[in-house]
C-alpha cells in the first residue's frame, strides 16, 4: 500500500457518519401496560384456538405461541407476527378440522394485532444510507466523467436483500470493496485525462485467411470468392481463427470495423456474432458486438465499437454443428467473412469532452493550487449530485495542497484530490440526510431517488435544475420528468437490472442444457430467450399495457429463432417483434417464456417445487418458508422409473410437509410441459444407455407429462392454459406483488406490514388509470411512500 492509498482512506472512515441514522428501540414503543393489554386480548384467543397445536411441548410448523414476544421486539418478530397474521386473516388457522372462531372475535383479535404490528414495522424499517451497487457506480462514473468504461468487475459482487442487489441492507463495504473502489477511480480519472498528442486516425484491412489456410485442407474451413468459410459453431465464445489478431487496434478508443460477410450453400438464412477481446492473458476482456444474419446473397457489415489497446474482433457462426468431418460431393452450410476494414480511434474532438468537463482549459503543466481548488469544487458538487456545502470540497483541496507542498507535481496531486471525491462516501452512498420536523426527502434526493430508480444513474441537469426551483415535488412536473426518464435510453438500465432480479433472467447462463438431450439449444437461443423476456417488459412499459397480460396474453415478442422454438411458423428475421399468438397458444404471458422457465430448472431435469415456488413468490407475492430442519429433498428419477409428480405424492404424506407442498406443486405442475430449455413437450425425455462403459445411447421419450393439478383452495385446471385462467381470477394479487417488487426495488429496501396500506393505495390508483405498466410506474413515483425517507 502506498503513501497515496494510506491518504485516501481517511475518508472510507466516513462511512460511520453516513451511516447515523438513530432508531427507538422496539422494546421503548409501548408502555408496560399496552403490551399486558396486547397479551391479554391476543393471549386469550391463542388459548382457546391456537395453543392445542403450537404450545411449547407440540410447537407444530416450529411455532411456540407460548414464547412470542407481545412488545413485538426486533426484526424476528415482527416477521414472525406478519406470518401469524396473515395465516389468521387468510382462515388458514386455526385449521379447518379444529373448532374455528366467530368473525366477530377473529376480527376483534386482528384488529388489536394490526395496529401494533404496524407501529413495530415501522420501527424495523430504519433508513439505511444504501451505497451504489456496482452498476449504478458504473453508470455515475461513466455520466459524470464522460467516460465509457467497464468498472464493474473491479468490484466485489453485491449481495440481494428482498430479491434485489440495490438493497441497503445487503450493500455493506467491506476492505475489499474500499481497494475496488480506489482501482475503479484510479482507472476512471485515468481515462478521463489525456495527455500527449492526438492519436492519429488511420484506416488499414485485415483478414483470417493466414490462421485459418492450414485447415483448407481438412475442410474445416474454405475460401470462396475471397471470404473465409467456416462450418462449425465454436463452443468456446472466447475464441475464435476468423479474427482481425494480425492486426491489433494500436491504442484505446472508439474503431469503426466493416466487412462483408455471405452464408455459403445455406437453404435458408444463417446467423453470427462478433466479439471484441484485448487477449490480455487472464486478465482479457471480452464485449459481445451484436447478432447478425446472413443470406446467400453478400452484405456488407459495419460496427462501431469501443475497445482496449491491442485488442481484435473475431467471428462465431451460430446454428452449426459443433463438430464435421465431411464426406465427399456433400455441400455444408457455412458462414463466409471477407477481410475487415479497420479505421480509428474516432475522434469527435481533442482535448476529448472528459477531459475539457473535467479541467476546462487548465494547462497540467502549469497549473496552480487555485486551479486545483476551482476543479475540485466544481467536481465535489457534481460528483456528490446537488450543491455541496459550505467547506465540503476543503478536505480535497487539502490533500491536492499537502501534496503540491511536499513536491508532487500538479497533475499527479490533482489526480490525488479527484480520486478521494470519488472514494468519499458521499459519491459511493445515495445520502438522503435527515431532516426536522419532517419524513420527506428534499427535492434534490427526490431527483436522485427518481433517476436511480428508472435509469440507474445520476440525475441530469434538467431534473437537478427543477429540484433547485423547488418544482419537481409537483404531481404535473414530477409526470413530466418520469415520462422523459422513461423515453430516454438510459430507461434500459431499468428494463434490464429490475427485469433480471424480478424475472431472475440473471441466471440464464447459470445452466447448461443436457447437449444429449436438448440438442436443439444453442447461444442464439439462449440470447433470443433474454431479449423475450426484456422485451416483453419493455413493450408492456412503452404502450401502457395492462399488467395482467404478464400473467397471459394473446401475444408475444418474437424472432425467427424463438419462434421455431415455440413452433410457430411464419417469423423471420433474427429481430425482436410484437407477433399474435395463434388460438390457444400455450404462450402469451411471463410465465411461459422460455427464459423463466430455463432459471428455473437446472438444465437436465424439471422441479415443480422450483417453478412452483418461483410462482408463488415472484407471480403471487406468497414468500415460501425453508423447508422443516431433516426434511429429505426431492431427486428426480432420471431413469424415467418415476416421475417427480410420483414422488411429491409420497412428499406430501408427510404432515410438515404438506402445508406448504399444497400451495406449492400446484403451479409447478401446470408448468411441467415444458422441459428445462423451455420447449413444449407431451412426454418427458431420458438418456437410454446401451453401453454403459462408454455411456452410449441414444435419447427415448419417458413417461408422459402430466400438467393437470388442483389448487390449494380446490380448483382443478388440466394444463398450462386452464392454470392462467386461474391466475387471471387472481389478478389483484398479482398487481400487489408487482407493486411491491417495483417499490422495493425504487426505494432501495424491503416492503413490511407497515407498507401494506400505501401499496393497496398504489394498486387502486393505477388501477384507476387502466393498470397499464406504465400508469403504475406514475403511481409508484406519485406516491407519498416514494417521497419519504
Amino acid at each position: 500500500m502506498n503513501d497515496h492509498t494510506l491518504r485516501l482512506l481517511p475518508f472510507f472512515s466516513m462511512r460511520q457518519a453516513v451511516l447515523t441514522t438513530c432508531l427507538l428501540s422496539a422494546g421503548s414503543l409501548w408502555s408496560a401496560d399496552t403490551v399486558l393489554a396486547m397479551k391479554q386480548q391476543a393471549g386469550a384467543f391463542f388459548d382457546k384456538h391456537c395453543l392445542e397445536c403450537h404450545d411449547a411441548e407440540t410447537k407444530k410448523g416450529g411455532l411456540n405461541l407460548e414464547r412470542v414476544d407481545y412488545g413485538m421486539v426486533g426484526r424476528v418478530q415482527t416477521n414472525l407476527w406478519t406470518s401469524i397474521h396473515d395465516r389468521m386473516a387468510k382462515g388458514e388457522m386455526p385449521p379447518a378440522k379444529q373448532a374455528q372462531p366467530s368473525k366477530a372475535a377473529l376480527e376483534q383479535v386482528l384488529a388489536v394485532i394490526r395496529p401494533a404490528l404496524i407501529t413495530a414495522d415501522r420501527a424495523e424499517r430504519e433508513v439505511v444510507q444504501r451505497r451504489l451497487n456496482r452498476s449504478e457506480y458504473q453508470n455515475t462514473i461513466n455520466d459524470l466523467l464522460a467516460v465509457e468504461l467497464d468498472l464493474k468487475d473491479l468490484l466485489p459482487e453485491d449481495q440481494q436483500a428482498d430479491g434485489f442487489d440495490n438493497n441497503g441492507e445487503a450493500l455493506a463495504v467491506s476492505t475489499e470493496q474500499m481497494q475496488g473502489y480506489l482501482a475503479a477511480a484510479r482507472r476512471a480519472i485515468d481515462a478521463a485525462i489525456v495527455t500527449g498528442e492526438r492519436p492519429k486516425t488511420e484506416t488499414f484491412k485485415v483478414d483470417s485467411i493466414r490462421e485459418v489456410k492450414q485447415y483448407f485442407a481438412d475442410g474445416s474451413y474454405s475460401l470462396v470468392d475471397g471470404r473465409v468459410v467456416i462450418f462449425t459453431s465454436s463452443d468456446n465464445s472466447s475464441y475464435s481463427k476468423i479474427s482481425t489478431r494480425d492486426r491489433r487496434i494500436p491504442v484505446r478508443g472508439r474503431y469503426r470495423f466493416r466487412f462483408q460477410a455471405a452464408a455459403h450453400d445455406a437453404a435458408d438464412r444463417l446467423w453470427f456474432t462478433v466479439s471484441g477481446s484485448s487477449f490480455a492473458g487472464l486478465e482479457a476482456t471480452h464485449k459481445n458486438l451484436g447478432y447478425y444474419e446472413v443470406s446467400a446473397e453478400p452484405k456488407m457489415f459495419e460496427i462501431e465499437a469501443l475497445l482496449e489497446a491491442k485488442s481484435a474482433i473475431q467471428f462465431f457462426a451460430l446454428g452449426l454443428p459443433s463438430y464435421l468431418k465431411k464426406k465427399p460431393g456433400v455441400m455444408y452450410p457455412g458462414v463466409g467473412f471477407g477481410e475487415v476494414e479497420i479505421t480509428g480511434p474516432l475522434i469527435e474532438q481533442w482535448p476529448p469532452e472528459s477531459h475539457t468537463r473535467l479541467l476546462g482549459t487548465t494547462d497540467l503543466k502549469t497549473g496552480t493550487l487555485a486551479d486545483a481548488e476551482r476543479i475540485l469544487r466544481g467536481f465535489v458538487s457534481r460528483a456528490f449530485r446537488r450543491v455541496s456545502e459550505d467547506g465540503e470540497a476543503a478536505r480535497f483541496v487539502s490533500l491536492t495542497k499537502s501534496l503540491l507542498e511536499s513536491g508532487r507535481g500538479f497533475e499527479e496531486s490533482l489526480r490525488a484530490g479527484l480520486i478521494s471525491v470519488l472514494c468519499s462516501p458521499n459519491f459511493i452512498y445515495l445520502r438522503e440526510a435527515p431532516q426536522p420536523d419532517t419524513t420527506r426527502i428534499t427535492e434534490a434526493e427526490l431527483a436522485v431517488r427518481l433517476s436511480y430508480f428508472l435509469q440507474s444513474a445520476p440525475p441530469d441537469d434538467e431534473l437537478l435544475t427543477s429540484a433547485a426551483k423547488k418544482q419537481l415535488s409537483t404531481p404535473a412536473v414530477l409526470r413530466v420528468q418520469v415520462e422523459r426518464l422513461l423515453n430516454s435510453p438510459k430507461s434500459e438500465s431499468f428494463v434490464k437490472n429490475f427485469t433480471g432480479q424480478w424475472l431472475h433472467l440473471r441466471q440464464l447462463n447459470d445452466t447448461t442444457p443436457d447437449e444429449k438431450l436438448y440438442k436443439k439449444f444453442d447461444e442464439l437461443l439462449q440470447v433470443s430467450m433474454l431479449w423475450e423476456s426484456e422485451g416483453y417488459f419493455r413493450e408492456m412499459l412503452k404502450a401502457d399495457v395492462p399488467i395482467e397480460d404478464m400473467l397471459d396474453a394473446k401475444w408475444a415478442m418474437l424472432n425467427q429463432r424463438l419462434a421455431e422454438h415455440y413452433g410457430i411458423a411464419g417469423i423471420t428475421g433474427l429481430d425482436l417483434r410484437k407477433v399474435t399468438l395463434p388460438a390457444n397458444s400455450v404462450r402469451g404471458g411471463v410465465l411461459t417464456q422460455a427464459a423463466v422457465l430455463k432459471v428455473t430448472a437446472n438444465g437436465t431435469t424439471t422441479s415443480p417445487v422450483l417453478r412452483g415456488v418461483w410462482v408463488l413468490e415472484n407471480i403471487l407475492g406468497q414468500p415460501t418458508p425453508p423447508p422443516p430442519p431433516n426434511t429429505a429433498g426431492i431427486e428426480p428419477d432420471i431413469r424415467g422409473a418415476e416421475t417427480v409428480r410420483e414422488q411429491l405424492a409420497k412428499h406430501r404424506n408427510v404432515e410438515s410437509c404438506n402445508v406448504c407442498h399444497r400451495q406449492i406443486d400446484p403451479p409447478g405442475f401446470a408448468l411441467e410441459s415444458f422441459d428445462p430449455i423451455g420447449e413444449f413437450r407431451e412426454n418427458y425425455l431420458r438418456w437410454n444407455v446401451t453401453n454403459v462403459e462408454h455411456n452410449w445411447g441414444g435419447v427415448v421419450k419417458g413417461a408422459p407429462v402430466d400438467s393437470s393439478g388442483q389448487t390449494a383452495s380446490g380448483e382443478a385446471f388440466a394444463d398450462i392454459r386452464e392454470f392462467k385462467k386461474l391466475l387471471l381470477a387472481r389478478r389483484a394479487e398479482f398487481a400487489r406483488c408487482l407493486t411491491e417488487k417495483l417499490l422495493s426495488y425504487a426505494l432501495g429496501r424491503e416492503m413490511g406490514f407497515s407498507d401494506r396500506a400505501a401499496i393497496t393505495k398504489i394498486v387502486e390508483q393505477a388501477q384507476a388509470g387502466g393498470n397499464g405498466l406504465r400508469t403504475l410506474v406514475h403511481a409508484i413515483v406519485q406516491s407519498e411512500t416514494f417521497a419519504t425517507r
